[in-house]
């Protein structure tokens, strides 16, 4: 059995494939399987896993059609053999040769359902290579995660402090297994439903004070370049969320934190959507709005947004409804 089942969703990155694989055969822990799933790429990905593939042995390739990395991410877990499940996405890297032994090491000292440690945002300026702590940085996490072993009742009011991506942890297979832990099948924010599920389950969790992985930022035809949203993701993920935890009879601990966390980036998404999408969007928007003001309390019984309001407009009425559910409650 492998130590580690490193699963990498490939979709047309044949400029950053190589770095992504050269920064994970080069590990010094050998004893590892490499997943990678072709994910419909249309350039030389294919060609290029293949090279390597007859380079390193402990690679294997998946081809299959274009459905998403959530998917694919599926698909690798479902023929992982390792003890532990490492997400890599293809246009990324790890930091240094030592990554993969330090966070075994560490999952196994303690034996861990989940090891959670820190990422760089990476991009270059004037060809010069910039790391910077950005969205996945451990400082919102309090010091008490970092000391002992916590479990998901532990961390209840702080599970939004620690990075939603799924490369900033290292997971015990069988207990993603046991859990029937998954990636929503949708495209953009596939993620979170992985991340939120994982995190209200496990039994015993860590933190490493380290950075670890190095996140390529603001890639030109990657999913999270676009300034302008495109995707109804923040809808899917905030319904796929209360469906979740309805079938784990979970509503009562969960649901208004959730909510309160999954719906402000659908109303986020509101005020920066693309114009020609608007409606449609604004459309399903206020169907799940009404749902869940008949369905939980919290500030959105007080929220009344319109189809033409801006990102700004939004925030504002936004913090009117919290301060007023705050003052009714």
């Amino acid at each position: 059995m492998p130590k580690i089942s490193i699963i990498i969703p490939v979709y047309n990155v044949e400029n950053y494939l190589s770095e992504c694989l050269d920064s994970i055969i080069s590990q010094t822990l050998k004893d590892i399987e490499i997943i990678c799933i072709n994910d419909g790429s249309t350039d030389n990905s294919l060609k290029i896993l293949q090279e390597y593939k007859t380079k390193d042995n402990r690679i294997t390739i998946i081809d299959k059609k274009n459905e998403g990395s959530g998917i694919a991410r599926n698909i690798g877990m479902a023929g992982a053999k390792g003890e532990y499940i490492y997400f890599a996405d293809s246009d990324d890297w790890l930091a240094d040769c030592s990554v993969l032994e330090k966070i075994y090491n560490a999952a196994e000292k303690n034996c861990l359902d989940i090891l959670i440690f820190g990422g760089y945002s990476c991009y270059y300026k004037c060809d010069r290579l910039i790391k910077w702590k950005g969205r996945y940085k451990l400082s919102k996490i309090n010091k008490k995660y970092f000391k002992n072993v916590f479990s998901a009742e532990d961390i209840k009011q702080d599970i939004f402090k620690i990075p939603s991506t799924a490369w900033t942890k290292l997971y015990r297979r069988e207990f993603l297994a046991d859990n029937d832990i998954k990636f929503q099948q949708i495209k953009i924010g596939q993620d979170q439903l992985f991340f939120f599920h994982s995190m209200i389950t496990a039994k015993r969790m860590k933190v490493l004070n380290d950075y670890l992985y190095c996140y390529r930022k603001e890639r030109k035809g990657s999913v999270t370049f676009l300034k302008r949203k495109r995707n109804f993701s923040p809808l899917y993920v905030t319904r796929a969320i209360e469906e979740l935890l309805k079938k784990l009879d979970r509503t009562d601990e969960y649901l208004e934190i959730s909510i309160d966390r999954y719906f402000s980036k659908a109303t986020s998404w509101l005020g920066r959507f693309d114009r020609k999408l608007k409606p449609e969007y604004y459309v399903q928007y206020i169907e799940l709005l009404t749902h869940i003001q008949n369905s939980c309390n919290g500030w959105w019984k007080y929220f009344n947004p319109t189809k033409g309001d801006g990102y700004w407009r939004l925030k504002i009425k936004q913090n009117i409804a919290k301060i007023k559910y705050r003052l009714l409650k």
